[in-house]
């Protein structure tokens, strides 16, 4: 249940799990099958994977959340068959082809007639809620998806006021000194990937992966006026991830020394494999705000 790709929300400062029955308010949001007509369907489902179990799991004053979906997939190619049949139809009988208004008709009836018979592609996302650091955080880069658990979550609990953490300095200000200097700070180490940017051309990118940043060649890019958008970066030998100027955490991966301290939980005991990863990536994450912090000074 190792989280990989982070999306960052901060929470109100009067925002407290103790306050609130987190598991009775899951209740009021569960995944349901997705119906014959619908897109998609989304809900809370068991961290533990299991039809009957509980929807959240709390430790060290943080709660894990599973949202679960359910889409209905329509191949495009699929679509438009069937759309260009049913116009062609049209231009028989009328003469004409569709307009706007008759061309939107048509594919509204395209889908409901595709619907029932489309496959249902089930999907998850985790996410956690840190009463102690009032962060949420959700395992996914895409603001669509967090964007998604965050309106369930407040679906479930009536309101939710969390904002996306933003910093009072340049993220990517700090990533490019960083990358000019080679010596980040506050127990950061440089990773082995890079992607910079041309401030005046966003088309203009230069992309190194599995490479020494400390080569002259890549210092050369910033020298020349690109900025760092994405830099691969080490925390503490704990925590290895890619930060961008988005405040989007990606590709995090615990290290060995983290994993190590987990020793050996493997066995039929579901619930307390997941609570020791859990406890221990929020107890390492937590370190690592505090360190993103000094360096940004989050929002």
């Amino acid at each position: 249940m190792w989280f990989k790709n982070l999306s960052l929300y901060r929470l109100p400062k009067d925002f407290a799990l103790v306050s609130v029955d987190l598991e009775q308010a899951l209740q009021r949001v569960p995944l349901k099958p997705c119906g014959p007509l619908e897109l998609l369907s989304e809900g809370f489902v068991s961290p533990f994977r299991q039809q009957d179990a509980v929807l959240s799991h709390a430790s060290v004053r943080a709660a894990l959340v599973v949202l679960g979906s359910e889409a209905k997939v329509l191949p495009g190619p699929v679509i438009r068959r069937e759309m260009s049949s049913k116009i062609q139809r049209h231009i028989d009988k009328t003469g004409r082809p569709p307009g706007k208004k008759a061309r939107d008709q048509i594919k509204d009836e395209v889908l409901q007639d595709l619907l029932p018979r489309a496959f249902v592609r089930p999907g998850q996302t985790q996410a956690f809620v840190d009463d102690e650091a009032r962060w949420l955080v959700v395992d996914s880069s895409s603001d669509k998806v967090a964007e998604a658990v965050l309106s369930r979550l407040r679906e479930a609990l009536g309101s939710l006021a969390a904002e996306p953490v933003a910093a009072a300095e340049s993220v990517s200000a700090v990533l490019t000194d960083w990358l000019l200097q080679g010596n980040p700070s506050h127990g950061f180490a440089l990773g082995n990937e890079v992607e910079l940017k041309d401030p005046l051309d966003t088309k203009s990118v230069v992309k190194f992966r599995n490479h020494d940043l400390a080569l002259e060649e890549v210092r050369e890019h910033v020298r020349q006026g690109k900025r760092v958008s994405q830099l691969g970066l080490v925390f503490d030998n704990r925590i290895g991830l890619t930060l961008d100027d988005k405040l989007k955490l990606r590709k995090l991966k615990f290290l060995d020394d983290v994993q190590e301290e987990l020793g050996d939980i493997s066995g039929d005991d579901a619930r307390a494999e997941l609570d020791a990863r859990f406890t221990l990536m929020v107890l390492e994450l937590r370190r690592l705000w505090v360190a993103l912090n000094e360096v940004l000074h989050l929002l």
